[in-house]
């Protein structure tokens, strides 16, 4: 049987786009197995565990004077510049110096943390956001530390912005203070989405992740810029995927430090070599944003 070549133009399509969505989904499982290897353990090269000791010690002298419980957003510019790992890390650190920790996953987007701990659940924090009684449940042990818990994103909802800003999500925020000595939020990257900007302000400080060779520095200025406009307390940047042996500085994979020192910060001229705003998940064109980019207007 024979289709005509309209048809043979649209199978090829539909086939290209099957086998995309096919090597997307094998690349994002290869890079979970590699980012699960960098869980922080006892078996855990010695230069990392050292630089998450630092960068716990950095966190607590950013954070004297704050409330007994913290609340600490971990974010970055863009995707896959390593925030959740970086996340899941430092809360392993504050439970291995006894304290009590929760860990939650606030990107309702594209949610890891469920799939970095393994964590199979039908409630997480936008179930809880809608029906505060299943916070209890929601709650579960990540089996890394016997003082690490963690909440997990639950189902993807159509507006994530809305109810990460609602007065639930705050509420749900001042139990767990009750509970928790720490509770560390997991939010998506600053220039995709607002999401991280409505939680900052209930947060005791935010704690921005740059990855070496990859993050830029129009990025990350406008991120920053952002976060000044909400007024947010900014703890400091952790700089990962460093190697040490070529840098001459820092431990391992990780350090900790202000990028005021290193020119990054600043508030004036800056350009941008790659477009965000929209796509990779996070923006029009995958069902979260209810508005499309505008258009362009032509010079008169």
């Amino acid at each position: 049987m024979k289709f005509s070549g309209q048809f043979d133009g649209l199978f090829d399509e539909v086939f290209r786009r099957f086998k995309k969505k096919e090597n997307t989904a094998q690349t994002e499982a290869q890079e979970l197995e590699l980012e699960r290897k960098n869980l922080l353990n006892p078996h855990s090269e010695f230069f990392i565990r050292e630089a998450y000791k630092t960068l716990r010690t950095n966190v607590n002298f950013a954070l004297a004077g704050e409330s007994k419980s913290k609340v600490i957003v971990v974010t970055s510019s863009l995707q896959s510049e390593g925030k959740s790992i970086t996340a899941l890390n430092l809360s392993i650190t504050f439970a291995m110096a006894e304290k009590r920790v929760i860990l939650i996953d606030c990107d309702l987007r594209r949610p890891k943390q469920a799939r970095l701990l393994q964590i199979q659940s039908k409630k997480g924090l936008s179930n809880i956001l809608l029906d505060s009684n299943l916070l209890q449940s929601a709650i579960k042990p990540t089996g890394l530390h016997e003082n690490l818990d963690c909440i997990i994103s639950g189902a993807i909802p159509p507006n994530p912005s809305e109810l990460l800003g609602s007065v639930r999500m705050e509420k749900v925020l001042e139990e767990l203070r009750q509970n928790y000595d720490y509770v560390v939020l997991d939010c998506p990257p600053i220039n995709m989405v607002t999401d991280a900007m409505v939680l900052a302000p209930h947060s005791d400080g935010v704690l921005f992740v740059v990855r070496a060779g990859q993050s830029e520095k129009g990025p990350v200025t406008h991120a920053v810029e952002q976060l000044q406009y909400a007024n947010a307390k900014i703890l400091g940047f952790v700089l990962n995927d460093v190697h040490a042996e070529g840098s001459g500085y820092g431990y391992g994979k990780y350090r900790y430090g202000y990028y005021r020192r290193n020119g990054y910060y600043s508030s004036r001229g800056y350009g941008y070599s790659r477009g965000y705003g929209y796509g990779d998940g996070y923006g029009y064109g995958y069902g979260y944003e209810s508005q499309p980019p505008a258009e362009k207007q032509e010079a008169p």
